[in-house]
């Protein structure tokens, strides 16, 4: 009788661990864990002024850029968070659109992708941001959320960078519905869509030859902007 317990915990450890780390609970800690950073850089961020800014608001890949240094500009506020998501960004838009700034260039949704939101959610989200900001009289600009070569959070990368196609397309739609401006950075930096190794050292985040060539796109529109 013993053995036969033993054998079933054997048994039932041996099954947790399978689907433990098959479903990518790890992950999933981790980004539960990392929601205290946000709300402290939220408290930061209230400190800023916003009026007549241009607002780069996103994730990681906006906040490896310096934007003010790459477009020449010093009414640039870079509003990028780690680890953030469409529910994010519209918790925290308030902070930067009471204010009135100037423009806002927005590029978020791959962190909702690598923590397997829906995509009916991260659609609803979206909708909201582009509804709130448009609402308060702010001029938009919609990024293209980028593809992956190398996914960290073990999702498989083919599955992930059809959703990324799927959402891009949702904003195109979304764009020209609402009279936004689409730019479409991840067609520069992706090849069938699959992010460029020679843009990217990890997969997921731009490097500097992959911000040189964002900037050159973006950066018409930035001139525009007086």
């Amino acid at each position: 009788m013993k053995n036969i317990w033993k054998i079933s915990t054997i048994i039932f450890v041996i099954l947790f661990s399978i689907i433990f780390f098959r479903e990518n609970y790890p992950s999933r800690i981790q980004n539960r864990l990392s929601l205290p950073t946000i709300s402290h850089e939220q408290l930061l961020f209230e400190k800023y002024e916003y009026k007549n800014k241009i607002v780069f608001i996103g994730d990681s890949i906006t906040l490896g850029g310096d934007w003010s240094y790459l477009l020449g500009r010093n009414d640039i506020i870079n509003r990028g968070i780690n680890r953030d998501t469409t529910n994010g960004v519209l918790n925290r838009l308030d902070f930067y659109i009471n204010q009135k700034p100037k423009s806002i260039f927005l590029m978020i949704g791959i962190n909702d992708i690598n923590c397997n939101i829906s995509m009916n959610t991260i659609k609803t989200n979206y909708s909201e941001i582009i509804d709130k900001i448009l609402s308060n009289n702010v001029q938009l600009f919609i990024q293209s959320t980028l593809s992956m070569n190398n996914n960290p959070y073990r999702i498989n990368i083919e599955e992930s960078n059809k959703k990324v196609e799927m959402l891009n397309n949702y904003l195109v739609e979304q764009c020209k519905l609402k009279s936004i401006q689409y730019i479409d950075v991840n067609g520069k930096l992706s090849e069938n869509n699959i992010l460029s190794p020679k843009y990217s050292n990890d997969g997921l985040h731009p490097n500097e030859d992959g911000y040189i060539i964002w900037k050159q796109v973006i950066l018409p529109y930035i001139n525009k902007l007086q």
